[in-house]
């Protein structure tokens, strides 16, 4: 858990980056707005792309951590998946500013890519667990693990993205319900 100092320059580092996008934002506005001194960056980040990078890192551990507390009493995988998938849109929802970065800006520098693969792995990887638990429960079929967790992530943080962006008024529990049915069950009117 990052410590107070920190926590402000975490917290203003997010609201600068998703006001003014990675390449606009600057280590003074973020000190600035943290209220430390542009030196106090430099000595626990060595550059914008480090605090950058931090701040993905600290907060998709800090959900994966929540996801797993939220899930551990839970009964079966597909609970477990209904559950991620909830705590995945109401994440977006709640932290748009967070959502906004974490699907515009990761795209950049292949070292952030990497870094933000190995970080976002930690989470495809417990998606996949669920999963891994629903097939040997008989509730999902077989199917790869990996993929379909991927796939998961993938469409809840595109959609619930598309909804922030449109700056409609979102209908949380409808959209968390739609996002379940399409990952669990499907979008064909029938079985085949």
């Amino acid at each position: 858990m990052p410590d107070l100092r920190e926590q402000a320059i975490l917290e203003s580092s997010l609201e600068v980056f998703a006001a003014k996008g990675f390449e606009r934002a600057t280590m003074d506005e973020i000190a600035a707005k943290a209220k430390v001194a542009k030196g106090t960056l430099f000595y626990r980040y060595k550059s914008k792309e480090d605090l950058f990078l931090h701040l993905l890192k600290d907060a998709v551990e800090r959900f994966t951590q929540s996801v797993t507390r939220a899930c551990v009493e839970m009964p079966d995988g597909v609970a477990k998946l209904r559950k991620a998938i909830e705590l995945q849109t109401r994440l977006s929802y709640e932290h748009p500013e967070f959502a906004k970065i974490l699907l515009s800006e990761v795209w950049g520098k292949q070292e952030r890519q990497r870094l933000f693969r190995e970080t976002l792995n930690r989470y495809l990887h417990l998606l996949a667990e669920m999963i891994e638990q629903g097939i040997r429960e008989g509730k999902l079929r077989r199917t790869d693990s990996a993929l379909l967790s991927s796939a998961i992530f993938g469409m809840t943080a595109a959609a619930t993205l598309h909804l922030l962006l449109a700056e409609q008024e979102a209908q949380i529990a409808a959209t968390i319900g739609e996002l379940q049915d399409y990952a669990l069950r499907g979008i064909l009117t029938e079985s085949r």
